[in-house]
């Protein structure tokens, strides 16, 4: 490849049939064709190869799950996957700013918001909430994972099953004095498909460090696949994983150019 191609921001496409060897191919491919992107973030300031990146994985249980290459262990990966889909202890998980079994399986939901008109003024809001609940926010936890489940029992053709980790109102005032210390989650969506009575997942991530981060990041996300497909009593299907910005950060360039 020219180095005026390696120059342009575009997205990157892995194919593997395991994600132990997608992460390789992905490093391999950030390394020469990743475009040189200095981060200015109020937390770092670094440079970076980037760039959107598609890895889709044949079949998601296929070993090697994580490469012997990765900077971490399975043990980790597990500990990891068994945070993600069951928790932590209360004390624990109220540590962090946000945890994605918080955001996919206790999110904070309100059901004056679940009703309120499509396109609607501040005072049509303020009216429709009066209306509900006197005027006040009632907020409902909602287990995204157990919804799932239950949409596809009842439907397994359905495409509309969809989880999020996104709260607005908190995540996209980041860097506002309210919220300097926060941090948003990178996982987004995830969307699984049922499909030729096999679970697939799709995961979309704002941003994703791919060299200490991705391995550990797959490997829980197929684990809540595999947890998902089994309460279904479906197999486990493909992997499509995107980053809108795949990064490998520069204090790792010779780590990775080692691979």
């Amino acid at each position: 490849m020219s180095d005026e191609n390696q120059n342009i921001y575009q997205p990157i496409v892995i194919k593997a049939g395991s994600c132990g060897e997608a992460w390789e191919l992905a490093v391999r491919a950030m390394m020469t064709r990743g475009f040189e992107r200095f981060v200015k973030a109020p937390e770092y300031q670094t440079s970076t190869r980037d760039a959107p990146m598609f890895i889709m994985v044949e079949n998601a249980l296929a070993e090697p799950r994580i490469s012997q290459k990765a900077p971490i262990t399975l043990e980790m990966a597990k500990e990891y996957a068994n945070n993600l889909i069951y928790g932590m202890p209360k004390e624990k998980e109220n540590k962090f700013d946000y945890t994605y079994y918080s955001r996919l399986r206790c999110y904070p939901d309100c059901i004056v918001r679940a009703g309120a008109p499509n396109v609607a003024s501040q005072d049509e809001l303020n009216e429709y909430a009066k209306k509900i609940s006197g005027g006040k926010c009632v907020i409902q936890k909602i287990d995204q994972v157990e919804k799932v489940i239950e949409i596809f029992k009842k439907d397994p053709t359905r495409r509309t099953a969809v989880m999020h980790t996104w709260v607005p109102m908190r995540d996209l005032t980041k860097f506002t004095p309210e919220r300097k210390d926060t941090s948003s989650p990178c996982l987004v969506l995830m969307h699984p498909q049922l499909v030729q009575d096999k679970l697939h997942l799709n995961v979309v991530m704002k941003t994703n460090d791919l060299f200490n981060a991705w391995p550990g990041n797959a490997y829980a996300f197929i684990e809540l696949q595999k947890y998902m497909a089994d309460k279904i009593g479906v197999g486990v299907g493909h992997y499509n994983h995107f980053s809108v910005s795949m990064q490998i950060y520069q204090d790792v360039y010779d780590t990775a150019r080692e691979i």
